[in-house]
């Protein structure tokens, strides 16, 4: 079972550097488990990417690109990875630490418990933990029958809760209390307020996340629809 962890990343090569690594030091088998990066070619911080000494190598991957919003982006890299063979699509951070060794083997037993692959698990993060999915995992299956990671109409926020409205909608949401990714979050210290966060809540477009929950309530009608998809799909399995 190949693993996929999808990450957009602007202005962090040093957490970015913790987080790839915290992943990579605690998974069972580096051979299954594949990154994949996106970074914005006007980053200031691209040559500090650069010589973080990660940027190529085994099992990583990189795509530097024109600046857009990281509900397209992740799209761009979970279709890079489903092309490279992906099973499993995992939604990554630059803010996330990993800290439970094996989680590897732990996702992957716990994705037996649905034999028709359609689920949305999410791990621990330690700080909303099962009261709200914030980094979403799904199965190459869903991907393709919705045709997308992300849904794309989202300036910054929202993509995991579209991910994890859909889910609960299937009775498919899962939280795997039995991983830990941290979340490093602004709300934990005051100090990780770096130029990232301050981009999408006082940029000069204004606060994102509050345009995206104008337009997450506008698009219930197309959760829906795609969930009825996923029903019909998981229904067309039970017969088989």
């Amino acid at each position: 079972m190949n693993l996929a962890i999808l990450t957009p990343t602007r202005g962090r090569p040093h957490r970015f550097k913790i987080f790839n690594d915290s992943v990579k030091s605690l998974v069972s088998d580096n051979s299954l488990l594949k990154m994949y990066y996106y970074i914005d070619e006007d980053d200031i911080k691209l040559e500090e990417y650069k010589s973080t000494n990660i940027m190529y190598p085994e099992n990583s991957f990189i795509t530097v690109g024109p600046p857009d919003s990281i509900s397209k982006t992740w799209n761009i890299i979970a279709k890079k990875a489903i092309d490279d063979g992906a099973d499993v699509l995992i939604m990554g951070n630059d803010d996330l630490i990993y800290k439970t060794k094996n989680w590897d083997i732990i996702l992957k037993e716990e994705i037996k418990k649905f034999p028709d692959d359609i689920y949305c698990i999410w791990f621990n993060d330690d700080l909303m933990r099962a009261s709200h999915c914030a980094f979403p995992i799904i199965s190459k299956k869903w991907y393709n029958c919705l045709g997308y990671f992300t849904p794309g109409v989202f300036h910054f926020g929202y993509n995991d809760t579209w991910i994890w409205e859909i889910g609960k909608k299937l009775k498919r949401a899962h939280f795997l209390n039995s991983v830990t990714a941290e979340h490093r979050h602004i709300s934990r210290d005051p100090e990780l307020n770096d130029d990232t966060y301050r981009r999408v809540r006082q940029g000069k477009q204004g606060n994102l996340f509050i345009k995206d929950g104008i337009i997450f309530k506008n698009t219930e009608n197309i959760r829906v629809e795609h969930a009825e998809k996923l029903r019909k799909l998981i229904s067309e399995n039970s017969n088989l």
